[in-house]
C-alpha cells in the first residue's frame, strides 16, 4: 500500500529543482525502497508435506536420502527468510 502524504510540499520543491543526476538518484532511491518493501512482504505458501510426499515419489529416492534433501530445502528456506528480516 501507498503510504499517505508521501509526496509532501518541500518534496515537491526539491525535485522541480533537481538537476538529471539528482533526479536519477532519488528515483532509484525510492525503487530501491520498493523492492526492499516487496522482499520483507513476499511470502512463499509452502505445503512441506506435500511437497515432501512428491520428492518420495522419485525413483532412487529412498528415505535417507529424502530427509537429507528435506533438510537442504529447509535451511535455504530459512536462510532467505533471515536475509529478508535483515534487509
Amino acid at each position: 500500500m501507498p503510504k499517505a502524504n508521501l509526496l509532501t510540499r518541500d518534496l515537491y520543491r526539491s525535485i522541480k529543482a533537481m538537476n538529471r543526476e539528482a533526479m536519477e538518484k532519488t528515483i532509484n532511491n525510492i525503487y530501491d525502497m520498493g523492492a526492499r518493501d516487496a522482499l520483507a512482504n513476499a511470502v512463499i505458501d509452502m505445503d512441506m508435506d506435500k511437497l515432501r510426499q512428491d520428492l518420495s515419489s522419485v525413483s532412487g529416492i529412498g528415505e535417507k536420502r529424502l530427509e537429507q534433501i528435506m533438510d537442504i530445502i529447509q535451511r535455504n528456506i530459512k536462510e532467505a527468510d533471515d536475509k529478508v528480516n535483515k534487509s
